[in-house]
């Protein structure tokens, strides 16, 4: 098969003037004018005709030819084919083109003309007298197939002077007269007479109303053009099919057969040629187009004999009518829109290359001209330069303003020509030729050190030489520094030259900076730029200090700048602190001064302040959150909602959104396409509760870490028809509210809308938080009285209340009968069936994906909705913050189907099987695919609106089909900081689609490279490829034969091996190398393809937000988030109750050890929001309460309790069991609250 096709193409009308110039007999075996495209002017020969090539004269055969019908499109249906020869040369071409794979032929609106690109050869492409050429068309919805075979002619030289020599046709005219002296008439034959009646018996042949089939072999005319009987041309008759034969005649003599003599029964028969059925696909084998051949052949000598000679030509009237027409009327080349000017020829001869390697002629219109640079520059993108060369060449020569217009866009887009970029090297002094082993710092370097000898308009100039540069080179450190941008660090470095490096001190760089100012006062604001970058990447004090006071005495040297100076290049933390004395005493030996002090100060501070508890103040920085045991997982999605202020706001305001369910009975809005039941819609208000009351404690909390309650835990994974199990009391009944168990508050979670008992459930809502396994302390005895209980000093804590059903027992009154049988143990009460529930769910691993799926659906379902989509999704505050508006488009056995609309709320990535970048997995997600569901069916997606955060779940569990079962994906997953989506959106560029199917073949090309890569390199021992595992096997092979030396020695038999055995593998090992060299070369050149396809394609950027990690296995493991807080330009790791900064950014980006963990889901936010939506630290702590002494611990008299109002303690009890507190631990946790042995109740004011 062929491969796909790649490189710059020909606009049909120029391959239609190619074909019609190029000489199959007379071209070079290696470049001709009509398969290759020139060099680009000055770097080689123009292709051309070859001298001596034939000037075709082509004539349709029409019987072999399926032409296009006028005034008809084509459709996926349509074949052509003009099938012709020259009159000149006797060459025969066969045009056919294939509209198989077309959806919507060229020429059209979006695509003017046809632009094939040539296919690689095929093994059966050349023969020995047969060429064949392939070309496909580059636009996506065309991709018509062009074939091209030429063949020489039916009739080799020789016949022909067997035909036409005059010497030879007297000799034959003397041996017939010789045979029959007696024969009158004979005479001598002309080549024209020859050659006529050869075609008079090829036409009759053809014919099959023609019906004498023989002749007599000693016909007189026959005789006088082919011989005696014909046999001087007998081998060429008989390979026309004529056939030669003895004719018997049965003649009655005396009642005996008697046969005439031989010499009146010899014959010649015509061939009878089978008709032509599929004249489309004929390949010139059959007998018939033989003799078609032949007769055309025939008439082309007959046209050449009549021009040399001045004989009459009997068949001038047929004519050879042109096929140019027809050739151009397949390829859609006719009528195409023509460039009028007033000058005798349409471009000069030093403008025709320029042509030529757009693929266009000098008369296309402007609109074709910059159609063909426009497919040029699409189909060769390492040839930009030079395309827009000439096109500049050719609006110059032509001065039309549509063309102008062209150049100065493309202009303003950073496109950079050949000869401009030749121009910037010349300015610069730098020789074209050693560009390419030029360095961008290199470069650079050249650019600064012209900069004091230049004006302001020469150094405007070189500043503009070094942008085109750094265009052309695609490096942003050269376009930075043509800009004169000091953004970045790499940036500063740049313009402060010098030598200026990330190693060098600081010192050191503000001595560059006043050598640098003082040649040109001009510098010294960019300057003090520049160094605030440096001094913000390095967090250097003597910098800040320097651009604060001018001066760098008198700072506080950070860590970052003392491990410098001290040239110390391990992390501080890394540092061994049993040796960091030894270091220190080193560097005041070597270094000894002011700064290595300060520098030995801070590090020594650095250490001390690691004994602090508390070394941030709690009004900065994020507070943690303490794991239930297992609950990483939702601590790192709480951390993140908390995190985006929008979602926050909507949390800490949730009242202003959710659904009032005394107005609203129901809600006609799908969530999740799902309908919403009252229960879901209360459920999901009372967990938002339960959100907003942790998220009031993250704020106000004064310490460094809070721990969520074990209700919203529980309401995380519990239906929220359960939910009322949460309420129970301590002894296992649920609350009643006026003897209805329906009312209780978190029971009253029904379909139906809310009675009057609505005020007291909520009053019950109130009463949550607070554990309520002592309240039956509290509560009246048993049959309903309100007596206070007396409380005694020293006294045993109150008694609870009996079960119900049952009396209390009278302590003083002695049973009667013998004690029962101990009763069973009761079983768990509702309170213990909930946590125990939430407990299996927390300590079984969840996916972060589902688990935030999960929350955003019942956040959802009780929010009040704002509209309803076409698909009947609720819209909601929420939902506008996460939705991706995407389009699936299916392709039907390459017919393209109307887009489908989809949302989601996250791009979900496949699960990865080698290492990758997030660009290709997503690139994987939304390439042209097969459907699993559909046969003969792909899909591709595209993206229609982007959310102000955009969510990407890359899954990391999998199924392993050769094992039967899940594995977890540790294969690396480089994130990016900036992402541009451009790539995936529909009308971010006219031409975004195209490049993407482009890509498409690209990638399908490069999956087959990797696979066949990793197959030839792969072997089951680690870091031995295949080349080098065949070696070593030969290699062990040739030492086997020196053992089997040693073993005849001591007489043991030999090691039976192949003796070609070694080299052969030697053979094989070299193969494989050399083929895994081409495959890396190869794979490299279309990965750079890839790269360089979209990269002009930068509006639709975000920046990364917040990254959740997984370390471990599919079964078990922990979680913890990446947090970007962009208004401090600071990461943080969000690992349970432990918030940090984050110093080495490629645990975030490129995570591959274990250590580091994998990526599982990343959150990016729309760059130009960023600030705005994500705000991790957002802290009010209040002071903690001074404790006030207890009056229960103070009396000492018993206190008795008054009639009147139940006793209410003045502050809420919060018993915690103590197995809560650790993490972790191998105890069960949240089991039934116990009540204390002693009650210290806390006075509030």
């Amino acid at each position: 098969m062929s491969s796909p096709p790649s490189g710059p193409g020909k606009t049909a009308p120029k391959l239609l003037k190619d074909f019609l110039l190029f000489d199959p007999v007379k071209s070079p075996p290696k470049r001709n004018i009509l398969t290759d495209h020139p060099p680009p002017v000055g770097d080689g020969p123009l292709l051309g005709p070859q001298i001596g090539s034939c000037k075709h004269e082509y004539t349709t055969k029409t019987s072999q030819s399926v032409p296009p019908p006028l005034d008809t499109r084509p459709d996926s249906t349509t074949k052509y084919k003009v099938a012709a020869v020259c009159k000149k040369c006797r060459i025969h071409a066969d045009v056919r083109i294939d509209y198989a794979r077309s959806t919507n032929p060229c020429p059209n609106s979006e695509y003017l003309l046809h632009h094939f690109q040539r296919l690689t050869p095929r093994p059966d492409d050349v023969t020995g007298n047969r060429i064949r050429y392939a070309w496909q068309c580059s636009a996506p919805q065309c991709q018509a197939s062009l074939q091209i075979d030429f063949r020489v002619g039916r009739l080799t030289d020789h016949e022909k002077d067997q035909l036409t020599n005059t010497e030879q046709l007297k000799r034959r005219y003397d041996v017939v007269s010789q045979q029959d002296p007696s024969r009158e008439g004979i005479r001598q034959a002309t080549p024209m007479e020859a050659l006529v009646r050869l075609r008079k018996y090829v036409r009759d042949s053809l014919n099959p109303q023609h019906g004498r089939r023989t002749f007599p072999a000693n016909n007189k005319r026959f005789m006088e053009a082919f011989g005696v009987y014909g046999q001087d041309c007998k081998p060429l008759l008989e390979r026309l099919g004529f056939k030669y034969a003895v004719r018997l005649l049965d003649v009655v003599r005396g009642g005996r057969v008697m046969l005439t003599s031989a010499q009146d029964e010899l014959e010649w028969t015509l061939p009878s040629p089978s008709p032509l059925d599929d004249r489309l696909n004929a390949d010139g084998s059959s007998q018939r187009e033989l003799l078609e051949d032949v007769d055309l052949e025939l008439l082309a000598w007959m046209f050449k004999i009549s021009s040399e000679t001045g004989s009459v030509n009997p068949a001038a009237a047929d004519g050879w009518p042109s096929a140019d027409r027809d050739v151009e009327r397949t390829l859609a080349a006719q009528s195409y829109q023509r460039h009028v000017t007033l000058r005798r020829v349409a471009a000069s001869n030093e403008d025709l290359p320029y042509f030529a390697s757009l693929g266009a002629l000098p008369d296309f219109s402007d609109s074709l001209i910059e159609f063909a640079y426009d497919r040029q520059a699409m189909c060769d993108p390492d040839q930009l330069p030079y395309y827009f060369e000439c096109l500049q060449v050719v609006t110059q020569a032509r001065g039309t303003e549509q063309l102008q217009m062209k150049t100065a866009t493309l202009s303003s887009q950073d496109v950079v020509s050949r000869r401009d970029l030749s121009a910037a090297y010349r300015f610069l002094n730098i020789p074209h030729a050693d560009a390419s082993n030029l360095s961008d710092e290199r470069i650079i370097e050249l650019f600064q050190a012209q900069q004091p000898d230049l004006g302001v308009i020469a150094a405007e100039e070189a500043r503009q030489a070094l942008n085109k540069i750094g265009t052309a080179r695609q490096s942003q450190l050269l376009i930075n520094a043509s800009r004169q941008s000091v953004d970045t660090y790499e940036d500063a470095l740049s313009w402060l030259g010098n030598g200026a490096s990330k190693d060098m001190s600081d010192d050191t760089l503000l001595a560059i900076l006043a050598a640098k100012t003082s040649d040109n006062r001009a510098n010294e604001e960019i300057g003090q730029k520049a160094i605030a970058t440096i001094a913000r990447s390095r967090r250097s004090n003597l910098l800040n200090n320097w651009l604060l006071t001018g001066s760098s005495d008198s700072y506080t040297m950070s860590v970052d700048e003392a491990l410098r100076h001290l040239n110390i290049d391990q992390p501080v933390d890394e540092i061994d602190q049993t040796i960091l004395p030894v270091i220190l005493d080193s560097a005041r030996v070597d270094r000894p001064g002011e700064r290595t002090e300060k520098a030995i100060a801070a590090i020594q501070q650095h250490f001390a302040g690691k004994t602090s508890t508390m070394s941030r103040s709690p009004a900065t920085w994020p507070v943690g959150l303490t794991s239930h045991g297992n609950t990483c997982y939702l601590n790192s999605l709480l951390q993140y909602y908390f995190s985006i202020k929008p979602l926050r706001d909507i949390i800490l305001n949730y009242d202003h959104y959710k659904l009032d369910t005394s107005v609203f009975a129901e809600k006609q809005e799908r969530v999740g396409n799902l309908h919403i039941s009252m229960v879901e819609i209360k459920g999901g208000q009372r967990f938002a509760e339960d959100l907003t009351h942790l998220f009031e404690r993250m704020i106000k909390e004064s310490g460094s870490a809070v721990k969520p309650e074990e209700d919203l835990v529980c309401r995380a994974f519990l239906p929220p028809q359960d939910y009322a199990l949460l309420a129970s009391n301590a002894d296992g009944q649920a609350p009643t509210v006026n003897g209805d168990l329906e009312s209780a508050v978190d029971q009253n979670l029904t379909d139906v809308a809310e009675g009057p008992d609505a005020s007291t459930a909520s009053a019950a809502a109130d009463a949550r938080h607070p554990s309520n396994a002592s309240s039956t302390t509290l509560q009246a005895s048993v049959n309903g009285d309100n007596a206070d209980v007396s409380m005694t000093n020293g006294g045993m804590p109150p008694t609870p209340p009996a079960s119900p059903g049952q009396k209390p027992v009278d302590e003083k009154q002695q049973p009667s009968d013998p004690p029962p049988l101990p009763p069973r143990r009761p079983s768990m009460s509702a309170k213990e069936t909930a946590l125990a529930a939430a407990k299996k769910k927390a300590t079984e691993q969840q996916d972060v994906a589902e688990v935030h799926d999960s929350i955003m659906f019942r956040l959802r379902s009780g929010m009040l909705p704002s509209g309803m989509d076409d698909s009947g999704e609720q819209t909601d505050a929420l939902r506008d913050m996460y939705a991706i508006g995407m389009t699936e488009t299916e392709v039907i056995k390459g017919v393209t189907g109307k887009p489908t609309p989809q949302i989601d709320s996250s791009l979900l990535l496949k699960v990865p099987t080698e290492p990758s970048d997030l660009y290709s997995s997503l690139d994987a997600m939304f390439d042209l695919q097969p459907k699993e569901t559909k046969p003969d069916t792909e899909s591709y997606k595209s993206i229609r609106s982007l959310p102000p955060l955009l969510q990407i779940s890359m899954p990391r569990i999998g199924w392993d089909t050769k094992r039967g079962g899940t594995f977890k994906s540790e294969e690396f997953l480089r994130l990016e900081d900036e992402l541009y989506m451009d790539r995936y959106y529909d009308t971010s560029h006219p031409q975004v689609l195209e490049r993407r199917k482009r890509c498409w073949g690209w990638r399908r090309e490069l999956q087959a490279l990797k696979t066949e890569q990793k197959a030839l390199s792969q072997t089951s021992v680690d870091q031995l490829d295949g080349p080098t595992a065949i070696s070593e096997t030969a290699n062990y092979l040739n030492h086997l034969q020196e053992i089997n030396s040693v073993l005849r020695d001591v007489d043991v038999g030999e090691i039976e091996i192949d003796e070609d055995l070694s080299s052969a593998l030697a053979s094989a090992a070299k193969q494989q190398q050399e083929r895994l060299t081409e495959l890396q070369s190869e794979i490299d050149d279309l990965q750079k393809r890839l790269d360089f396809q979209f990269a002009d394609l930068k509006s639709l950027k975000y920046r990364l937000a917040a990254v959740f990690i997984h370390r471990g296995t599919h079964g078990h493991g922990h979680y913890w988030a990446y947090i970007h807080d962009f208004t401090n330009n600071i990461w943080r790791m969000y690992n349970d109750e432990h918030v940090s900064e984050v110093t080495k950014l490629e645990d975030i980006f490129e995570a591959k050890t274990w250590n580091q963990g994998t990526p599982t889901y990343a959150v990016y936010v729309q760059d130009d929001r960023k600030e705005e939506i994500v705000q991790p630290v957002c802290r009010a702590p209040e002071r903690a309460p001074t404790p006030q002494p207890s009056p229960w611990t103070t009396q000492t008299e018993d206190v008795e309790m008054q009639d009147g109002a139940p006793l209410r303690p003045q502050r809420e009890v919060n018993f915690v069991d103590p197995k809560m507190v650790e993490e972790g631990g191998q105890n069960s946790w949240d089991t039934t609250r116990q009540v204390a042995e002693q009650i210290t109740w806390e006075g509030r004011g």
